[in-house]
């Protein structure tokens, strides 16, 4: 039903996009009939609704055929089509802000040009016409075209790209008190993978060979594994094959998709028929010694509440001796301020894609967290956000997909 509701307020928004956006294109061109333009409009949106909206309903049917390809690649570009309008209106608005100002300024001058001219001349009292400085029709119809058609280009290129595309990062993260067991430890960090429309079942093969070939000691998932549950047996199948070829397992934690998707089934799967760690407000001891090493595991807050926030990190924590070296998993990086404050060495998190579309080093989808990729350092913690293993949304600019490996060394 959540599911549901959400596909509505999209599609209704899009929608609403969609038809401003032409009529914004109809009092541009200014056509003489504007009804034949509707008419073949809302028949192209329509099939094109229908289309979408059959391979969201299908994809699990359609994988494997002969046309899926088509399909998988129509979804991308689908995404990029609306990206692009929703980018091509507020550029349009502002152009057509600017026109009237400029040719406002412009006309103020060449009236007040004309009144010293006259008051030169014997023509004073004649009325002096004052032309448009920047011609309206021409620069409606540049504008109209120029600017949709960038930002289909833009956006379709940003869609395919981001799609495809997925990068390496290699981290290192020194300590001075770090314990004998960690030093040259690798971490292998999947998150918001989404196995689901965007991401599917061959995407999750690359995922994870890409990450086999890293060798690492351990592998993490922090949250939103999987958007499409009629794929959770196959993905369970993988996952069980995969841990198998980890030495010291795979850990993973819920993020706020599970929540949209049956959180109990994807558990109960996951515990059921994989040897995942699934650590809900829990933690698991993987190194003994004199400074035990705990994983320990924060489940999703949905209220995002500061007191939620604190029970569910305290209850993680319960059990573990104060010189133990903590990392901490949380899919929402704001439990990193909980971290700072019970001095956790590291902690891995993901939930925000990295922001997707990043100019200039600025996000420009909002995050709501001031740790939106990469790493953060406060006090004696460390937070690592990963930009997102894959993705339900593939426009991304300077963000790619990402499969962090993590490396610990001695940092005395």
């Amino acid at each position: 039903m959540q599911q549901m509701i959400i596909e509505i307020v999209f599609f209704t928004v899009l929608a609403a996009v969609v038809l401003g956006f032409w009529a914004l294109m109809t009092y541009v061109w200014k056509p003489k009939r504007k009804w034949p333009g509707w008419v073949l409009y809302l028949l192209f949106i329509t099939a094109w609704f229908m289309t979408v909206r059959y391979f969201f309903l299908h994809q699990v049917e359609l994988f494997g055929t002969p046309y899926y390809l088509w399909f998988t690649l129509f979804r991308t570009e689908s995404y990029a089509f609306a990206f692009s309008l929703f980018l091509a209106v507020p550029v349009l608005l502002l152009l057509v802000i600017l026109y009237a100002m400029v040719n406002r300024i412009a006309r103020r001058w060449a009236n007040s040009k004309a009144q010293r001219v006259s008051e030169r001349t014997d023509f004073e009292n004649q009325d002096i016409p004052t032309p448009d400085p920047i011609g309206r029709r021409n620069f409606f119809r540049t504008v109209g075209a120029v600017v949709p058609l960038a930002a289909l280009g833009g956006s379709s290129y940003a869609a395919f790209v981001g799609q495809h595309e997925i990068t390496i990062t290699h981290e290192r993260f020194g300590y001075t008190n770090l314990p004998d067991g960690l030093k040259h430890y690798k971490i292998v960090q999947l998150s918001d993978i989404h196995v689901g429309p965007s991401i599917d079942l061959d995407d999750f093969d690359e995922i994870l060979s890409l990450a086999l070939k890293e060798k690492p000691n351990r592998v993490v998932i922090t949250g939103d594994l999987i958007d499409r549950v009629a794929w959770l047996p196959q993905v369970c199948e993988k996952l069980t094959a995969f841990s198998k070829q980890i030495p010291d397992g795979v850990d993973y934690i819920l993020g706020n998709h599970e929540y949209h998707y049956d959180v109990h089934h994807i558990v109960d799967s996951i515990k059921k028929k994989t040897p995942l760690n699934v650590l809900i407000n829990s933690n698991i001891q993987i190194m003994g010694g004199k400074q035990p090493v705990y994983i320990a595991g924060v489940a999703y807050d949905n209220k995002r509440d500061k007191d939620n926030r604190e029970a569910m990190i305290t209850t993680a924590l319960s059990g573990i001796p104060a010189h133990a070296f903590v990392i901490l998993l949380a899919h929402h990086p704001e439990f990193f301020e909980e971290a700072v404050e019970r001095n956790i060495p590291l902690t891995l998190a993901g939930h925000t894609h990295g922001g997707q579309i990043v100019v200039m080093g600025q996000p420009l989808v909002p995050t709501g967290t001031p740790y939106t990729k990469g790493r953060y350092t406060e006090k004696n913690s460390v937070c690592y956000v990963n930009n997102g293993t894959g993705h339900w949304f593939p426009v991304r600019v300077n963000c790619p997909r990402e499969i962090t490996v993590i490396t610990f060394f001695d940092g005395k």
